[in-house]
């Protein structure tokens, strides 16, 4: 390899620096929605939907950062990222709850595959000879 030769991310390394980043969007927003939780009248009544809204800005921004950082990659690829981050998450989940992983859980997970395979979908750089066209000045 050459000294001049950038860093591109490739094989799996590439993947775990996505993951990565996915488990750092998902921490950071899971705290962002505890302290808003905490700061409501009804702390409980109120983890549900900050918990769904932290994992659908975790996906969201997830989503958009792995289609930036492997932009040669397809949708596989993206989905393969979000299956892993999903699986990760219930292997947690079905080891804190002891085996009895709730329905609403499932739907969190469900709502972060979307979103991640829409975010990435959408954040996809555009492919193609780019033209200059002149500025009217």
């Amino acid at each position: 390899m050459s000294k001049g030769r950038k860093y591109t991310g490739g094989g799996a390394v590439g993947f775990l620096i996505c993951l990565g980043f996915s488990a750092a969007a998902l921490c950071l927003t899971s705290f962002a929605g505890a302290l808003v939780a905490a700061g409501s009248e009804d702390p409980t009544g109120m983890v549900g939907i900050c918990s769904l809204a932290a994992m659908i800005v975790a996906a969201i921004a997830s989503g958009i950062f792995t289609a930036r950082f492997k932009a040669s990659a397809g949708l596989g690829y993206y989905a393969l990222a979000a299956l892993t981050v999903v699986l990760v998450m219930l292997l947690i989940n079905v080891i804190i709850s002891a085996g009895r992983v709730s329905g609403a859980s499932f739907m969190n997970y469900g709502c972060y595959m979307g979103s991640y395979l829409l975010a990435s979908y959408l954040g996809r750089k555009k492919e193609g000879p780019r033209r200059h066209r002149p500025s009217h000045s």
